[in-house]
């Protein structure tokens, strides 16, 4: 997590080194008072802050907030993608989170600073003062992915307000501490806003706002003859998770042999679904093989008994097999890594 801190005067850039080497970010200060390991800030200060601001996912300010929001004001874009942006006054005595404080982590930011420097932290999310839960939050920790954002608002404002938020949930995600309340509580009264935490396929309810909190914890595993189209293996793919009522935006890699780094096919299907790929070697796979069948054909063609499978099972670090299939020169391995936490976001400190 990249965080730079940053001051104008000859005292705050005391504290800015203070806060910098706790946090290990970079320092920005006036060169006159900068030292070994920080850094000068050059020319206006407006056009440093506009060419630093996407660099970093923190940035800690060491001054008044107003400069802070003049400087600021031309490159905030939204609450998903804009950094973490706290500010702290000269003699230490507030840590304040001023921009994304949920998603941006801005709010936990200024905790940990405000607990570096022996500060206030000031903290005025809804959500935060009114001592419920953060969709926002939740996604960031458990790495999930905000599906219908348009309804974030009105279902945050749900919780808020003490209204009825109905949660319909996978397994994994009922063990959520932050959620037992909420899960325990589910009752039949008028439902005010639903929250999916699920790599299902759901039906949008009917004249409610809904937001989906994805989780990225299925792999899929290829193996296919060469040349193999596009088309071909996009129809496969879908095919098989609409039957097994899953959602493609479920999927976090494709994995398979490294021989097929160069297939046209794989490749526009692993952009098209907006994944990574993920390559392993022969002997990468033989370590694990005497997990699945061995394929004859398979060995004499690429060097080792099975390919679909073992990639799945490396890539999902061990996971739950749901669907093997084969299909026109196709073999398709679908793993599903169980657990909370498997591609949840690290939080700050």
């Amino acid at each position: 997590m990249r965080i730079a801190i940053i001051a104008l005067t000859k005292n705050a850039s005391k504290l800015a080194n203070e806060i910098g080497t706790k946090l290990k970010g970079d320092v920005y200060v006036k060169e006159k008072y900068t030292t070994p390991e920080g850094y000068a800030i050059e020319g206006d200060f407006i056009e440093f802050v506009h060419k630093i601001f996407r660099e970093y996912q923190g940035l800690v300010f060491v001054m008044a907030t107003g400069i802070v929001v003049r400087a600021i004001a031309g490159v905030v874009k939204d609450k998903f993608t804009d950094p973490a942006v706290v500010v702290v006054d000269e003699k230490g005595k507030f840590a304040i989170s001023l921009l994304s404080g949920h998603v941006g982590g801005a709010n936990r930011l200024a905790l940990k600073v405000a607990s570096i420097i022996g500060a206030q932290p000031v903290i005025t999310t809804a959500t935060d003062v009114e001592g419920v839960i953060s969709l926002d939050v939740i996604a960031k920790d458990y790495g999930y992915q905000i599906e219908n954002k348009e309804d974030l608002k009105k279902v945050s404002a749900a919780f808020v307000n003490g209204e009825n938020v109905r949660f319909i949930l996978d397994e994994d995600a009922e063990k959520i501490p932050l959620l037992k309340d909420y899960v325990k509580n589910r009752d039949d009264r008028q439902v005010d806003a639903f929250v999916y935490i699920t790599d299902k396929e759901i039906k949008k309810p009917l004249e409610k706002p809904y937001v989906i909190l994805r989780p990225k914890n299925i792999v899929i595993g290829l193996g296919c003859k060469k040349g193999i189209a596009f088309e071909d293996l996009f129809l496969f793919v879908s095919e098989t998770f609409k039957k097994l009522n899953l959602s493609l935006k479920s999927i976090k890699s494709i994995a398979t042999i490294n021989i097929k780094k160069e297939e046209k096919g794989i490749q526009q299907l692993a952009k098209f679904l907006k994944v990574p790929l993920v390559f392993y070697t022969k002997e990468d796979l033989k370590k694990v093989e005497d997990k699945f069948p061995i394929s004859d054909f398979v060995f004499h063609t690429v060097g080792v008994g099975s390919v679909a499978r073992p990639s799945a099972y490396l890539a999902s670090s061990g996971g739950k097999e749901i669907a093997y299939l084969k299909k026109n020169g196709m073999i398709l391995a679908i793993y599903k890594k169980e657990g909370l936490t498997w591609d949840g976001l690290k939080s700050w400190g």
